[in-house]
């Protein structure tokens, strides 16, 4: 009886061993049908970091090809993207297709996933934290990213960082919650589901999540900024419009950008009367005089309108960017004034020979 009794207890014992025969921590944690990795940790990295390098490269080849104007900056952003595209769609995707059998396969996805367990055992037990963030990952910011690079590489500004902002307020939300919930744990149930060594505390949970701290919080930056810019000078060219569109009294402020001749003839302080239908001599030589000698309050009104434009041209070119609303109505406005100058200098050239 008493050996029948051993029996069963070292039975218990060797199945509760093969039960826990892995090496995740907490040590009681079950991981079924675990099988240990096939290749050297330098294979699987150096296959997986291989590939993913050689995408962001050619994502940024293919970017600097298509738009020419793009910076090393932006391309260095555009790697980012591709870089989180690829692991958000491909990498966390594969997880939550096959997170029941993970611990069990063998393929470079699955190798890779059981060696960043070993900082977070909790990938290996279908933990339902992780299914739900991977989930929303691999659904929402994964697209997203790719979404991202095609509006840098297709210079699309307002469309980048509307991603790009929505996309970094993901990362942080998700890197806030991973932390948090693994802080607590070990905190107030003395659950760790790391290993102590440097190596996986330090390198792969702190060390491998860091760049989703860092990065997303500079691109939040940089998107508020430029979206704040943008706004601050739309609401000073609405602004300018109000103002000139009350004092002309003409409810728009299309005179100020007009390239008509009957502007630029303002402008420049004259007035050209209409041809009077006779042909006799001195009504187109009164005509001529009128022309040279415009009214007081003609040349009085066109002074008032070119110092207002002067305005509006200096404010434009301090205030004008590249790609902004202030420097390509300037632009427009300048084109504008010289073709309607040049069509005016004909007129009067032809009246001269008349």
């Amino acid at each position: 009886m008493s050996s029948f009794l051993k029996f069963l207890v070292s039975s218990g014992d060797a199945s509760s061993s093969r039960r826990h025969k892995h090496p995740y921590y907490p040590r009681e944690v079950v991981v079924p049908n675990y099988a240990p990795n096939t290749y050297t940790l330098p294979m699987v990295l150096g296959a997986f970091g291989g590939a993913t390098a050689l995408l962001m490269v050619g994502t940024v080849a293919i970017g600097k090809k298509v738009n020419k104007q793009l910076t090393w900056k932006d391309a260095g952003v555009l790697a980012w993207f591709t870089l989180c595209g690829f692991l958000h769609c491909f990498f966390e995707g594969y997880y939550v297709l096959n997170h029941a059998t993970l611990a069990s396969k063998q393929d470079i996805f699955a190798q890779l996933w059981k060696e960043y367990a070993l900082s977070d055992s909790r990938y290996m037990t279908s933990d339902p934290f992780m299914l739900c963030i991977e989930t929303l990952t691999v659904l929402t910011w994964g697209p997203l990213s790719f979404l991202a690079v095609f509006a840098i590489i297709k210079g699309n500004t307002s469309l980048r960082h509307i991603t790009q902002t929505i996309v970094s307020v993901g990362h942080l939300y998700g890197v806030a919650l991973y932390f948090g919930t693994c802080f607590f744990q070990e905190k107030f149930r003395g659950i760790s589901y790391s290993r102590p060594e440097t190596l996986y505390y330090w390198v792969y949970y702190a060390g491998m999540n860091a760049p989703w701290v860092i990065v997303p919080a500079i691109l939040l930056f940089q998107s508020s900024k430029t979206i704040s810019q943008g706004l601050s000078v739309l609401n000073k060219v609405k602004s300018m419009k109000g103002g000139s569109s009350s004092t002309s009294g003409s409810g728009s402020s299309s005179s100020i950008y007009s390239g008509k001749a009957e502007s630029i003839r303002s402008f420049d302080g004259s007035s050209e009367s209409k041809s009077s239908n006779s042909s006799s001599s001195s009504s187109r030589k009164a005509d001529k005089e009128s022309k040279r000698e415009p009214s007081r309050d003609s040349r009085d009104g066109g002074e008032r309108r070119r110092d207002r434009v002067s305005e509006q041209a200096a404010y434009f070119r301090d205030e004008g960017r590249p790609e902004s609303i202030a420097e390509s109505k300037y632009e427009i406005w300048e084109e504008n004034r010289a073709d309607a100058r040049e069509q005016l200098r004909k007129k009067r050239t032809t009246g001269r020979r008349e």
